[in-house]
């Protein structure tokens, strides 16, 4: 019987182009809830479980910010880290459009196009993290190195 080959997201062959190590978590999902329901899905610690979200400056120009699921963004913060005046989370009819990901599925790896990345800076503190694999139950487990890596991230403080 032939393996069931595994359908790669753009997020995992992004990694697998900068030959970047990660685990898959694979969980059945209906519908999306949030990234804690995510974390209790796969057992992910919920301390190193990250969410991805996509914000606007006023200058127009999209910033993606990857932060602990159970934090807020600050967003005067989240603008200073960008050098904007201010940001805006991007509506949610609009994710799809903008990263090519749908809410819940949405990666800070493999985006349709390269925005700056921004990376609390606790992740660097664990080994691994986890992060959304590119689609509604898929979770990838990488180091949090490796993310800013492939992300073309960096580390700053923008959280409440």
């Amino acid at each position: 019987m032939a393996k069931e080959k595994e359908i790669k997201t753009n997020a995992m062959r992004m990694l697998d182009r900068k030959k970047i190590s990660y685990e898959v978590l694979q969980y059945e999902c209906d519908e999306f809830i949030d990234g804690l329901h995510t974390a209790q899905k796969t057992g992910a610690p919920v301390e190193q479980s990250f969410k991805t979200l996509v914000a606007q400056g006023k200058s127009g120009r999209y910033y993606v910010f990857v932060l602990p699921i159970a934090e807020e963004t600050d967003l005067k913060k989240a603008a200073k880290a960008v050098g904007e005046k201010s940001v805006e989370m991007i509506p949610v009819k609009e994710i799809t459009a903008v990263t090519g990901y749908v809410r819940g599925g949405c990666s800070p790896i493999g985006m349709k196009k390269q925005f700056p990345t921004i990376i609390q800076e606790s992740a660097a503190k664990y080994d691994k993290i986890y992060v959304s694999g590119g689609r509604i139950g898929t979770t990838l487990c990488l180091n949090p190195e490796d993310l800013r890596k492939a992300s073309g991230g960096e580390y700053k403080d923008f959280i409440q």
